[in-house]
């Protein structure tokens, strides 16, 4: 005889079993007992102990709401920003910006490769918009003119979607062996017109150009690759560089070789941001730039001492200045080459060209007027910075583009790169001179960030300014 115990909404818990004479019942084991007590409770559970009935339940939300669709523009325009080279410390300006004429409330926070959107006040929604940070100037101006199109009330958020969703799936401004005829051009005119060397230099620099270029193909292809690219490609180029050294200048073969990994930029948007108070973004990217220079110099430092080890006598390597006899006017010629070659691994269309070639042009010209007559290279940097940072904004203001295009093939064309390269190689192998690279590196740096910050502050847009306003 089976009686139950029932709970005090009158469920009835689990059966209690005070007397049975069934010799069947007695013979069941005690698991199989236990179980059929969990089905019994289970069923009756479900039946009697409903949360919410159907008329209860929570709708999903409209997916064709003006609020859905204003958040989907907010999104969609972040991932396109931080995807397509927008400064870090100008997207969450941008973004708040924008909210703020759709009318929703958003707050943004941004770390180098998330996004942290909080929608709403009473009844928030967070949302983490992780989206790796690339170059391409050409869909950058075009995401800028959707953004701007959008506060001048020329697009319907829906509209809006539609533009930005049709840049996310058209292809690169580039496809990928036009890049890698860019990284050979880069590097092939890197050496004589930065770092003054020989016409036999500036041959093995573009054969070691084509040889990044195509290890760079495979790294973008193959994840596991791409954890050691960096040090791979140091160490081959300066193996390479190392056993040509009786005919070829070390410092502007290696350098010019690796000139697309060198971290000058990385390091000179960390001083921007943490001039601008992203403490947490500016503080990441800074380490970040200082450890990759250690990459950069350990990949060197292990390349010359395997080919020391094969080679004995050979000479010690070091980090001097080319002696090459490029005359003046053909540097001249060349410069053009060069700033276009890195307009293109920028990922800019040919209609940005001029424009970055002539900011190229001022930055680099400053450079060689200003470098004869002050010796203080950071003075040289700060003034060089303030000149291609007064030529953007003039841009901007005169002929309404983008201001970020000319001005990020300037500042490349500027950032002491090179010189954290030699501090990571001299830190390595424990000489004196590493200590004071690096400094100079971080001085440097902070002297560009001075004169782009004092460009902004006299140029400044005023009036009719966009809404998204991408510079330095």
């Amino acid at each position: 005889m089976n009686t139950s115990i029932s709970s005090p909404a009158g469920l009835a818990l689990w059966p209690v079993e005070e007397e049975d004479d069934d010799p069947l019942t007695k013979q069941l084991p005690v698991t199989i007992q236990w179980n059929n007590i969990k089905v019994e409770f289970n069923q009756r559970f479900k039946r009697e102990c409903r949360v919410l009935d159907e008329e209860q339940t929570i709708a999903p939300p409209e997916k064709d709401t003006t609020d859905y669709l204003k958040r989907r523009v907010l999104v969609g325009l972040c991932k396109s920003l931080m995807l397509y080279g927008a400064p870090c410390h100008r997207i969450e300006q941008s973004l708040e910006n924008t909210a703020r004429f759709l009318d929703i409330h958003a707050t943004f926070f941004f770390i180098p490769g998330i996004m942290m959107i909080c929608f709403g006040e009473l009844e928030p929604q967070t949302l983490l918009v992780r989206c790796p940070q690339g170059f391409d100037m050409g869909k950058l101006a075009r995401v800028t003119e959707v953004a701007n199109a959008i506060c001048k009330e020329h697009l319907s958020p829906k509209e809006s979607i539609d533009r930005l969703d049709a840049i996310a799936a058209s292809s690169p401004t580039w496809n990928p062996w036009i890049m890698v005829g860019a990284h050979t051009i880069s590097s092939l005119l890197t050496t004589p017109v930065m770092f003054r060397g020989s016409w036999t230099d500036t041959a093995v620099s573009g054969a070691l150009g084509l040889l990044v270029g195509i290890l760079t193909l495979l790294a973008d292809k193959y994840a596991a690759y791409s954890n050691i690219f960096e040090l791979s490609t140091t160490i081959l180029v300066a193996f390479i560089a190392k056993a040509l050294d009786q005919w070829v200048c070390f410092t502007g073969v290696s350098l010019s070789a690796t000139a697309t990994l060198l971290p000058g930029y990385t390091l000179t948007m960390a001083i921007l941001e943490l001039s601008a108070k992203h403490v947490i973004t500016g503080t990441i990217r800074f380490a970040y730039a200082l450890i990759y220079a250690l990459f950069i110099g350990y990949g060197l430092e292990i390349g010359t001492s395997i080919y020391d080890a094969v080679d004995p006598s050979s000479s010690p390597t070091d980090f001097d200045t080319c002696s090459g006899t490029v005359p003046q006017w053909l540097i001249v010629l060349l410069f053009p080459l060069v700033a276009i070659s890195m307009a293109m691994t920028l990922g800019a269309t040919m209609h940005q060209w001029p424009s970055m070639v002539c900011c190229s042009a001022v930055g680099f010209g400053m450079t060689l007027i200003t470098s004869k007559v002050i010796s203080d290279y950071q003075i040289v940097g700060t003034l060089s910075a303030f000149s291609v940072g007064l030529f953007g904004n003039l841009y901007l203001k005169v002929t309404g583009d983008l201001a970020l295009v000319p001005l990020s093939c300037g500042i490349v064309s500027l950032v002491p790169g090179s010189v954290g390269i030699q501090g990571a190689y001299y830190l390595i192998r424990q000489d004196d001179q590493g200590t004071s690279f690096a400094i100079q590196m971080v001085v440097a740096s902070l002297g560009i960030a001075v004169g782009l910050f004092a460009a902004t502050l006299i140029v400044y847009p005023r009036g009719r300014r966009p809404w998204v306003y991408l510079s330095y």
